[in-house]
């Protein structure tokens, strides 16, 4: 089983991802992203297309992605929401 990770500022736990699967579904999303029109842009995903840095921070603290560890029991309830993060940092 993978290990996630957890934030060592704030606690918030992530799935790892390896850098070069984040830049193809970065990629991915942006491809699609242009094939929308500005409405459906703006409504749905706040008129932003998807970046790497968005894999390189906390999604709740804005902690740099070298600044975790391995998650241990407890660190997230069963059945909680875990966003990205990239654990391959050279």
């Amino acid at each position: 089983m993978t290990k996630m990770r957890t934030c060592l500022k704030c606690g918030w736990v992530h799935f790892p991802m390896t850098r070069e699967d984040a830049e193809e579904s970065v990629k991915k999303f942006n491809d699609y992203f242009d094939t929308l029109s500005q409405e459906h842009k703006d409504d749905y995903y706040g008129g932003r297309k998807s970046s790497i840095e968005s894999y390189e921070y906390c999604f709740r603290c804005g902690n740099h992605c070298s600044n975790f560890r391995d998650s241990v029991d407890g660190d997230a309830p069963d059945g909680v929401t875990l966003q990205p993060i990239i654990t391959d940092v050279v």
